[in-house]
């Protein structure tokens, strides 16, 4: 019975045990998926008055850009208050940065609406029902829901693939040329309902189709809204005073000005009591509704015709996340979690979709206000997105004389920022050519095409990029300066010539650049043999490849340094490959490749290469005996 029952007490602690593994495998991975579940249980509640400040501040910000950048992605403005309720508050929970804001951002509202009008032309106001491609009964928002849940999907399909890195193949001067394209399409977009005129519908896709607007819009200038350009053009000589002259005082007071929302309130309440729409016909939103959306199922028979947008602005949204995400990271010495960045932009889009929102990121803008505002945690995030649900719920009737105009000169004016990237041009040109090629080829893409166009230009230029840069490296011979420097011999005129010619081959020796490997190393030999007189009885010669840029090679480049070796062997020449890093060297010991260079001809520094070449140099038959014995500076 004793026995038994120890088995039994056994087997139920084993269980136990087992029980307890579990229980805390699945706490840790609830705290990692759900942040907010393990930071929660230590916030500082003096922290409270700080983010409740931040948030409200957020929020006033948030109105006017959230209804602006609606505009933007070519829907009514009501849709931009519910990109910043619903986003906000799920990245509450599943976001690990705690000040970025989550909501409308220029960029990605411009995707949204190169998609839309891309699926259905801009003939319709965002409610009215059409056909594509045999699907009836179709609207903007159910193109921009579909994306929202395409955008979601993708972003977490690339979270469970762990395929976050394919990011980094977007570079900086490509999404800043990606930018400035579409910002152009943006701004002519934003024309007509400046000047008040409804232009000609012409060709909305496809190469050139830009011009086929302007000449739209030309053409209907004639037709132009007096009272709505001087509405416009006041609104925007407002907005930028106040961005060059009075807020920059402001901000470095760390007080800011919410002046799209000053404009915003202003024109709403003119046009309320001068009856603006009634007398001079200016265009005004019209029907707000109340109240949250019901929620719907997107439209998945779109998704197919989606896939190439929503993988687009997946990948922009994550690289300005977690570029924004880093840098207030680094700040304020916290860290945050990348493959979890993409699973809550993921999660906030996908959820987002069944409640009428189109795909979200990180605003810039409102991320840095949020930040001087004194925000602590993501609680400023929770407060603003609870702001944005009074307006939906009490103030959003109120906005329904604010004119159509002023929402987009507030759009204009954002855009300019954007448009001043192409200052970026001259500065990039100094120090980085191809960066230049790279933005020109994004930017033309973007501009001739479209966003999809315009990405796949950049990105397949940016790669041709770096195998020019492979193909072509830096080739230099090196001096010496003072005792343990090296440099190049045409940049640094101290550089004095060394007892052994010294090359620097800056790029890893792959099937790209074998030959020009191969003749760099032949024509120093005939250099220094050619200018040579003193030393003609030597027999033996050392040439010294400087390899701390060989990263990797392959097949061809292994070849490379055989055949080379082999070549400049039967002319009694010595390569000392000096700083090759030891994962190369198991490469070309598995490549079977030490059966025809000897260990001397690999050394840790240039110093102890150029010691080998005077031993051989010297006296070479010695030194081929010695190094049977032993070895000069070898790893």
């Amino acid at each position: 019975m004793l026995s038994r029952k120890c088995i039994l007490c056994e087997e139920n602690g084993k269980e136990n045990k087992t029980q307890f593994l579990l229980s805390r495998r699945l706490l840790s991975m609830l705290y990692r998926r759900v942040p907010v579940t393990k930071w929660i249980q230590g916030y500082h509640w003096k922290y409270i008055f700080s983010d409740t400040s931040a948030g409200l501040t957020m929020g006033i910000f948030n109105v006017p850009q959230g209804m602006a950048y609606s505009v933007l992605a070519s829907l009514t403005p009501v849709y931009g208050l519910y990109a910043s309720f619903f986003p906000p508050l799920l990245y509450f929970f599943f976001g690990s940065s705690r000040h970025i804001s989550i909501g409308v951002f220029s960029i990605t509202c411009l995707m949204v609406g190169q998609a839309r009008l891309a699926i259905l032309p801009d003939n319709v106001n965002g409610t009215h029902a059409t056909e594509y491609k045999g699907m009836t009964d179709l609207t903007p928002v159910d193109v921009i829901i579909a994306l929202a849940f395409v955008t979601g999907t993708v972003q977490i399909v690339l979270w469970i693939l762990h395929l976050s890195f394919l990011s980094a193949y977007l570079s900086d001067s490509v999404v800043s040329g990606l930018t400035f394209g579409a910002a152009v399409h943006a701004f002519i977009a934003q024309i007509p309902s400046i000047l008040g005129i409804k232009a000609k519908e012409g060709k909305t896709s496809g190469f050139l189709h830009i011009f086929s607007k302007l000449y739209g819009i030309c053409i209907a200038i004639p037709s132009t809204n007096v009272a709505t350009v001087i509405l416009s053009a006041g609104t925007m000589l407002f907005l930028l005073l106040c961005k060059h002259f009075i807020e920059p005082p402001l901000i470095r007071r760390k007080i800011p000005l919410p002046s799209e929302l000053i404009a915003l309130i202003v024109t709403t309440i003119l046009s309320r009591f001068l009856h603006f729409h009634e007398r001079f016909g200016v265009k005004i939103v019209s029907h707000v509704p109340v109240g949250l959306p019901a929620p719907s199922v997107p439209r998945f028979e779109l998704a197919p015709y989606l896939i190439g947008y929503g993988v687009s602005i997946a990948v922009v949204a994550y690289v300005v996340t977690l570029s924004m995400g880093k840098l207030f990271a680094r700040k304020h010495k916290y860290q945050i979690d990348n493959d979890q960045e993409m699973l809550a932009l993921g999660l906030t889009s996908f959820i987002s979709s069944f409640f009428s929102v189109f795909p979200t990121s990180t605003s810039l803008s409102r991320s840095l206000i949020n930040e001087n505002a004194g925000a602590k945690t993501q609680v400023s995030g929770l407060i603003s997105a609870c702001a944005i649900l009074c307006v939906i719920l009490f103030i959003a009737p109120v906005l329904e004389s604010l004119p159509n105009c002023v929402l987009s000169s507030i759009v204009a004016v954002a855009l300019l920022s954007l448009l001043k990237k192409i200052a970026e041009v001259p500065y990039l040109w100094k120090f980085s050519k191809t960066d230049v090629i790279a933005w020109v080829a994004t930017a033309l893409g973007t501009f001739c095409w479209d966003i999809i166009e315009g990405l796949a230009c950049g990105v397949v230029v940016a790669l041709m990029t770096i195998i020019i840069r492979t193909q072509r490296p830096t080739i230099s011979q090196l001096g010496r300066i003072g005792e343990h420097k090296f440099r190049c011999k045409a940049t640094y005129t101290l550089a004095v010539s060394t007892e052994a010619p010294v090359i620097r081959f800056d790029a890893p020796v792959i099937f790209t650049n074998t030959e020009l490997l191969k003749s760099s190393i032949r024509s120093t030999m005939e250099r220094e043999l050619n200018g040579d007189n003193e030393n003609t009885d030597v027999k033996w010669r050392g040439v010294i490849v400087d390899c701390r840029s060989w990263t990797h090679t392959d097949a061809m480049g292994v070849e490379a340094v055989k055949e080379i070796n082999e070549e400049m062997l039967n002319k009694k020449v010595l390569l000392i490959f000096a700083k090759l890093n030891s994962a190369i060297r198991i490469q070309y010991a598995r490549a079977g490749l030490f059966k025809h260079l000897r260990e001397s001809q690999f050394c840790p520094s240039l110093e102890d290469a150029l010691t080998v070449a005077k031993m051989l140099q010297s006296d070479s038959q010695a030194f081929f005996q010695y190094e049977k014995h032993d070895s000069v500076g070898v790893l």
